[in-house]
């Protein structure tokens, strides 16, 4: 008896071969399209998350600007410095975050940087400070404490020298308050953040990969400005805040219609009620 035996030729194993290739090609095409879109969609979800944390974290402090701060010190409690050419801009503010007010119970001199409380619990070494009589009204970092004595000593630009200006009687208001900067600045590995200056430590970063940061006021005639002069502070009346984040690593096959870099790019903005300043004003 004669058994039939067959094969595969080498052109049909050449052809499974073939389509293997195929599928196996197109499997990794698609695997790799999930694992894009899928780092796509989380670094798109980490910015926007680390966005309205920062743009929260400055609206809060934005709307305390000017609180505790009286208008005899001088300094301006919120200010804007407009970046030049379309580069990013600064905001600074002044207020009190901390709620720490303290009626002195002796004269304060102008002859030293010593003055003494009753309790300086409350105070930390590196706060800004306000004392004010109703009168006359200055501002100084405090550099040093014991449980009854604070120095003031040279602190630039709230102190040139060892002393206050003035003296202050008895039942004088000390108010701890606090001086923020936020800008963008570039870290040593070239990546932009924007960055949170307090008046005494170190700047920290707020959130990272910022592309820009822009202000802008809205003032009481209804005029919005990039700017404002110190004696118009108090004609403020709404404060406009744009972030913009890129990711931190190019995006395969993609091109950005407006920068032609291949960076997406998510732009979160706010328009914050400075209520001290609008109370004032």
């Amino acid at each position: 008896m004669k058994h039939s035996e067959s094969g595969m030729t080498i052109v049909e194993l050449l052809v499974a071969m073939t389509i293997s290739a195929i599928l196996i090609t197109l499997a990794f095409q698609f695997l790799s399209s999930q694992v894009y879109s899928f780092t796509e969609k989380r670094q798109i979800a980490e910015l926007q998350q680390e966005l309205r944390w920062a743009m929260t974290f400055i609206s809060d402090n934005v709307k305390l600007a000017g609180n505790g701060v009286p208008t005899t010190t001088g300094w301006s409690v919120i200010r804007a410095a407009n970046g030049l050419n379309g580069a990013p801009d600064s905001l600074t503010i002044m207020g009190s975050f901390k709620s720490v007010n303290i009626t002195t119970t002796q004269p304060w001199g102008n002859a030293g940087a010593q003055e003494k409380l009753d309790d300086t619990s409350e105070i930390e070494i590196g706060d800004l400070c306000v004392i004010s009589d109703g009168t006359y009204s200055e501002i100084f970092i405090i550099t040093d404490k014991t449980d009854l004595h604070v120095w003031h000593d040279t602190f630039l630009p709230w102190n040139d020298d060892k002393k206050l200006d003035h003296r202050y009687a008895e039942g004088s208001t000390l108010t701890v308050i606090s001086y923020y900067q936020f800008y963008i600045d570039t870290d040593a590995q070239g990546r932009t953040n924007l960055v949170l200056k307090h008046q005494y430590y170190p700047p920290q970063i707020l959130a990272g990969d910022i592309d820009d940061f822009q202000v802008r006021f809205q003032m009481k005639s209804g005029q919005w400005r990039n700017e404002v002069d110190a004696n118009e502070i108090y004609d403020i009346r709404v404060v406009e805040i744009t972030i913009r984040a890129k990711t931190p690593e190019p995006i395969p096959n993609y091109t950005d219609p407006v920068y032609g870099d291949s960076y997406k790019r998510v732009e979160l903005k706010s328009q914050v009620i400075p209520k001290n300043i609008v109370i004032k004003g």
